[in-house]
């Protein structure tokens, strides 16, 4: 939404010179005269006074900025001594920050009261890491490792701290040990319930594979967990055989209910919302926001009920030539997912089109890219961007947005990659609404 404000008017404010009648007293006018010195003086001082409070708190509106973070960074939050926390999932290392998240320091694993790390004593990375602050005060982590040789069995472990994360207790087991489980972020309702979407991926030799989406619960701050009685997938080619749902991602809506996005080769976002916290979800379907198979996240903008998406906006053609991870489009909803605007662009790569909203053409149909980054004659520019995985945390009056963001050009013919990086970009809250850039 851009805001349009009207003229202002200037009023001129006239002063009326009073002379001293003759027959009065010099002391009674030289009072008088010295009454309006001072009063005048008094309005200086107010004025001077409203001025510099007005100063200080439009300076206490940070600009934003955008930054290279550790290549595994999940965060961040914010601790009660004003640092901020993350952590670096390739080591499962705990990461501080004393600058508002322009600059990192790793401190080590994260360790138990006696000081032994929570994850064992070899090095373990983590898939899809989650971090949030609970309602109680504590932090929880939620975290996937590889439980056997097949890389596509992960456990999914979710673990708590209630000093700052300077010491965490035992990690407790969500999903099923060494199921195709695929777990993403955690989310906190208004009534205390942790809930944790997750996507099991099942495929066959020949076929294109299917994801279907559930949710597992908690009432007890996760020491104990259930998953919801439906499982989520799209109908494709009306409803002759099931479509893919994959890597869901879940906030609560101003009138109590869930709303889960997940994506879709569909060029489209499949959403379902759930009445009960998660125990059970409407059938899956497919909403009017163009999107490529890329990860999507959802948010609540804090002291408010409004909810931020924030996904790879692609249309068609975009898709096909490469481009499908390369616009990252942020939008709001104030009507708990029903419509979305204030569409604004994040970043894209150099040479794409500058567009707010792609509109949906024609009926939803299967696109897979044939590529993962441009060929050399599909290039726009001299590089392509890939920007991608968007994660949001707020802090203040800032949403921090974390993403992958690479680079490749080509050489001689030959594809290159590079730039590889996690990137922290630091955004005022407001901007969602406004028209300038961050």
């Amino acid at each position: 939404m851009i805001r349009s404000g009207g003229s202002r008017r200037m009023k001129a404010v006239q002063r009326r010179h009073v002379s001293c009648p003759i027959n009065l007293r010099f002391e009674a006018c030289k009072a008088r005269d010295e009454f309006q010195m001072v009063t005048n003086g008094l309005i200086k001082v107010g004025v001077a006074i409203i001025s510099l409070l007005v100063g200080t708190c439009a300076a206490a509106v940070e600009p934003g900025f955008d930054v290279e973070v550790p290549y595994g960074f999940v965060g961040p939050l914010s601790l009660q001594d004003t640092r901020l926390f993350a952590i670096d999932r390739m080591t499962m290392t705990r990461l501080f920050s004393t600058d508002a998240g322009r600059t990192w320091k790793e401190t080590g694993p994260l360790v138990d009261s006696s000081g032994r790390p929570v994850l064992g004593s070899g090095q373990q990375r983590g898939h899809l890491p989650s971090l949030i602050r609970l309602a109680s005060g504590a932090i929880a982590l939620k975290y996937d490792i590889r439980s056997s040789a097949d890389a596509s069995q992960l456990d999914c472990w979710i673990v708590r701290s209630t000093d700052e994360a300077a010491t965490w207790f035992e990690p407790v087991l969500v999903t099923r040990s060494q199921s195709r489980s695929n777990a993403t972020w955690l989310t906190q309702t208004k009534s205390g319930r942790l809930v944790l979407p997750t996507e099991y991926w099942f495929q066959q030799p020949g076929d294109r594979g299917i994801g279907i989406c559930t949710a597992f619960y908690s009432d007890d701050e996760g020491r104990s967990w259930r998953e919801s009685k439906d499982t989520l997938w799209v109908w494709e080619n009306g409803g002759a055989w099931q479509g893919a749902c994959e890597v869901p991602t879940v906030v609560e809506t101003a009138d109590g209910r869930l709303l889960m996005f997940m994506r879709t080769w569909y060029q489209r976002i499949a959403q379902s919302y759930s009445k009960d916290g998660g125990q059970t979800w409407s059938p899956a379907k497919l909403n009017d926001l163009v999107s490529s198979n890329s990860e999507i996240f959802l948010a609540q903008i804090p002291k408010t009920d409004h909810l931020l998406c924030i996904w790879n906006q692609a249309d068609t053609q975009e898709i096909r030539t490469g481009y499908y991870r390369a616009r990252l489009t942020a939008a709001v909803s104030k009507d708990s997912g029903a419509s979305w605007g204030s569409l604004r662009t994040i970043i894209q790569s150099p040479g794409q089109k500058q567009v707010r909203l792609i509109s949906p053409v024609g009926a939803p149909a299967f696109l897979r890219t044939p590529m993962p980054v441009p060929t050399e004659e599909g290039m726009l520019a001299d590089e392509f961007h890939m920007n991608r995985a968007p994660r949001i945390h707020f802090i203040g009056q800032r949403a921090y947005v974390r993403y992958t963001h690479r680079r490749y050009k080509y050489v001689d013919g030959k594809r290159e990659r590079t730039v590889n990086q996690t990137r922290l970009r630091a955004i005022p809250t407001d901007w969602f609404y406004e028209a300038a850039e961050p």
